[in-house]
């Protein structure tokens, strides 16, 4: 060990202080630069990572919710069709006033590839387009569940309707989800079931919208799979996209496949809605990991030549740094030392080890003030470095509380039309609700949905159905007054809720929305569009337990709205539904 000291002490003291400067400064640039390569690598790399991994969530979040709300919509539709109070003695009517009532709720929503209406023996009475006409379905599942409640059953491929189809477009089998209902007469005894099956194609119609609107270079793709993980949608039918374990998890993030073909993938899981229970779907959003690291891969590379060219200017700034600042010393050390020799012939100091410019350095005192200086330079920049790390904080936390709000904000608005959505609305509505408990301050609910809105995407496209949405959106806002509240629960309904209020008031506030919307002309590129909407409201009752039971209410006065013509008002009171005609 001494011998290595001994060696290091007289290596050092052969080295020039410049030497010794520029091989230090070297070695810690490098070591410096690796460092800061390889932590900045591992950031940027985990940042793209957690980036797409949002969007991936965000994405299959979206589909889900789409795959949820829509088959709410038809669980809700099938069941208040079937339950329907003044439909009661249609079901007992002729076979070909059934079908006209099939009929027409199949043209509402072509989406329903069939609906029948099957006796209690299971024979089907009557159906859209006649189809299985005189069949028995007491065997099919839709049929028996049908009979207990209303129903939705998972995705199946047609058996009976098979021959009758043909082959679909893609040479698929055609599959269906099915949602059944039971049709009960007057005293609550089941005497037939509604059913309908649910062409599978609106999933990928759903699909293919979300997709579109991502950047085909992303190259995301979304799944759908059973509750058991094997692909219903997307992937090839059938085929396990996900493990047991990783089925049984409501959110998910992991990656899958192997080499070139490894992918980042978030997968969520249908939840149902409301009365809707749900069928265990789940959504998985993936992406090639090869795309997602694609930009951190190419900010790592240039982070690299940045930290090289970085040392390679160190060790030159070194050189010359340490030349300017050994060569004065130098001649100053030279001088202290002639004149030491001049008065006594003696080294007036003693002579110190590490450097030959040190050696020089030790019999001169303007060495030791040039040092004190630099101490001082070294603290003044430290301080000034903390400052400005001081304001950098300061600046980042006002991004985040302001990141926070906008946060805040995205989460209670509709995007499409600035208005309430349905989380913010029910929120109010609760506390309105207990305020009405507390002090006896009525208010009513009204359910708008606009008329024929298909038609408006099916004969301008769905931008001016975007523009049609936000219009009535701000038609209703404008009409509504400061203490009321308006949203959009989805596609083209709304819903307003109207603050201290009683029945003959509402009726006037109803129509007034109304005919606003009806006035209305929207100026588009296809020229001008107009549209109407159907109304049902009702006040709130005593007797409501929550805001779903007005909400339940509201909703059963606009069906009978839509079912009666559209373009009017329903107000539902009680049990009991009186139309205003429009």
């Amino acid at each position: 060990m001494r011998k290595i000291l001994s060696a290091t002490n007289r290596l050092r003291d052969q080295m020039s202080m410049k030497q010794q400067s520029a091989l230090l400064t070297a070695l810690l640039s490098i070591l410096v630069v690796a460092a800061m390569t390889m932590a900045t690598a591992y950031l940027i790399r985990d940042r793209a990572v957690d980036t797409a991994n949002a969007e991936m969530h965000d994405l299959a979040q979206s589909m889900a919710d789409r795959l949820d709300q829509e088959m709410f919509e038809r669980f809700r539709e099938i069941g208040n069709f079937a339950s329907l109070a003044t439909l009661n003695d249609s079901w007992d009517g002729d076979r070909d006033g059934i079908r006209r009532l099939v009929d027409q709720l199949q043209a509402t929503l072509p989406r329903y590839a069939w609906i029948g209406y099957a006796s209690l023996d299971g024979e089907v009475l009557a159906s859209t387009g006649r189809t299985l006409e005189g069949a028995s379905v007491a065997e099919r599942p839709w049929f028996a569940a049908g009979t207990q409640a209303t129903s939705a059953l998972d995705l199946h491929e047609a058996k009976l309707l098979a021959d009758i189809l043909g082959p679909s477009v893609d040479g698929e089998p055609f599959r269906f989800v099915d949602v059944a209902a039971p049709v009960r007469d007057e005293a609550g005894y089941v005497k037939g079931v509604l059913g309908a099956h649910l062409s599978w194609s609106w999933a990928q119609s759903v699909r293919s919208y979300l997709l579109n609107g991502m950047d085909p270079n992303l190259q995301t793709d979304l799944w759908v799979t059973a509750s058991d993980g094997t692909a219903i949608l997307g992937a090839e039918f059938g085929q396990p996209v996900l493990s047991p374990d990783r089925a049984r998890l409501v959110r998910q993030t992991f990656v899958g496949g192997e080499g070139e073909a490894t992918y980042l993938a978030s997968a969520v899981a249908t939840r149902g809605y409301e009365a809707y229970p749900g069928l265990g779907w789940i959504v998985v959003a993936k992406r090639p990991m090869s795309v997602v690291l694609a930009d951190a891969n190419r900010v790592t590379l240039v982070v690299i030549l940045i930290g090289l060219i970085a040392a390679a200017a160190g060790i030159a700034a070194a050189f010359l740094i340490a030349g300017r600042v050994t060569n004065p010393l130098t001649r100053l050390a030279a001088d202290a030392d002639r004149l030491g020799r001049q008065v006594g012939g003696t080294a007036v100091f003693d002579r110190q080890r590490g450097s030959s410019d040190i050696l020089r350095l030790s019999s001169s005192l303007r060495s030791l003030m040039r040092r004190v200086d630099s101490a001082e330079s070294d603290a003044t920049e430290v301080r000034g470095l903390m400052e400005r790390s001081e304001q950098a904080y300061t600046i980042k936390t006002r991004e985040h509380q302001e990141t926070v709000r906008n946060l805040r904000q995205l989460a209670d608005t509709d995007p499409m039309t600035g208005l309430m959505n349905r989380r913010s609305f029910l929120g109010d509505a609760k506390d309105v609700l207990s305020f009405f408990r507390r002090y006896d301050s009525r208010f009513a609910i009204l359910m708008i949905d606009i008329d024929h809105f298909k038609r408006v995407n099916d004969a301008h496209g769905h931008a001016i159905g975007d523009d049609v949405i936000r219009s009535v959106a701000r038609v209703l806002a404008e009409a509504a007054r400061q203490t009321d509240r308006v949203a959009r629960f989805g596609g083209e309904e709304f819903v307003v809720l109207l603050r201290e209020i009683d029945e003959t008031s509402l009726a006037a506030w109803a129509e007034r929305m109304r005919n606003a919307v009806q006035a209305t002309v929207l100026d588009t590129e296809a020229g001008p569009v107009s549209v109407t909407v159907s109304v049902g409201a009702t006040l709130v009752s005593p007797g409501d337990r929550d805001v779903e039971d007005v909400l339940h209410r509201a909703d059963l006065a606009l069906y009978s709205s839509k079912s009666n013509g559209r373009n009017m008002l329903t107000v539902s009171q009680g049990l009991e539904v009186v139309d205003k005609a429009a």
